[in-house]
């Protein structure tokens, strides 16, 4: 995935226990996977995985509000995802942000937290980019970028959705060439253990459960170019386990558990959905 697979998985402990019997009973099963009375943002949003998953919270009972650095969504996937939301009667709203800037992450946020009927509860972020070339020629731009939107810019995000949290009491890809595009990666799956370090311990917060979600090769729009490349497409299949390559929608079940009280006990971990890739 060209994105960021930080989950800002964002529970109040009181709203949690409000939706449990008396006695303890833990939620019911066919609730893990359900987000009603939630607000979710998804950064990247008008990415091929962004919107993949935006419908998916929406099917399961979020609001969701997509961030996305393009000043307007592709307008036959917009009008999917507003049917979506029309059809579970959710909420969905797209703002331009560029998670690179300070002043473009703030003032989307006033913007959303003004209009929210539900509390900000999680966080799929998926924004992010991949540049490759050989490390020996590789432009220290170019990995300078790529840190500033994959690392810095996830860890923008995360920080206001964690605030906005607070007020109202938020994976890394394979690739071939790809030395800085893989740092980057590397550095947020230290960022979510950093995060969940601090953000599930400290006393007077509410609880915030930050986890990774590390996805094996997708066939996208953005994978399609590379995949045209002879013996590319014949490599990445037999790099995993599966013989193949995933696809968005195999994602869906993961990134909604990451966010549901299915995963309660679940922080500073790392869920990796990748074919096999890792376990040879």
């Amino acid at each position: 995935m060209s994105h960021q697979e930080l989950q800002s998985n964002v529970h109040d402990p009181r709203f949690r226990e409000a939706k449990q019997p008396q006695g303890g009973t833990s939620v019911a099963v066919a609730d893990l996977f359900r987000l009603d009375g939630r607000t979710i943002i998804v950064t990247g949003a008008a990415g091929f995985m962004g919107t993949t998953l935006t419908e998916a919270m929406l099917e399961s009972g979020a609001d969701v509000v997509c961030l996305d650095v393009m000043s307007s969504p592709k307008q036959e996937e917009w009008a999917n995802l507003e049917a979506a939301a029309k059809k579970y009667s959710r909420l969905v709203s797209y703002l331009q942000c560029d998670q690179r800037s300070d002043d473009s992450v703030n003032v989307a946020f006033d913007k959303i937290v003004s209009s929210l009927r539900y509390p900000i509860r999680g966080l799929a972020a998926c924004a992010g980019v991949s540049d490759n070339g050989p490390a020996t020629e590789f432009p220290s731009e170019s990995f300078t970028r790529l840190l500033d939107i994959n690392v810095t810019g996830t860890f923008r995000v995360a920080q206001r959705v964690a605030k906005e949290t607070i007020k109202a009491n938020s994976t890394a890809s394979m690739g071939v060439d790809t030395a800085g595009y893989n740092s980057s990666k590397a550095a947020v799956h230290q960022l979510a253990r950093s995060l969940a370090a601090e953000w599930g311990s400290r006393v007077g917060i509410p609880l915030i459960r930050v986890n990774s979600l590390s996805p094996g090769y997708i066939r996208t729009a953005a994978t399609a170019e590379p995949l045209q490349k002879p013996g590319m497409e014949t490599q990445w299949v037999g790099d995993n386990m599966l013989y193949r390559l995933s696809t968005a929608d195999e994602f869906r079940a993961p990134v909604l558990f990451l966010l549901g009280d299915g995963s309660s006990f679940m922080t500073g971990s790392d869920l990796r959905v990748d074919g096999g890739h890792c376990s040879w």
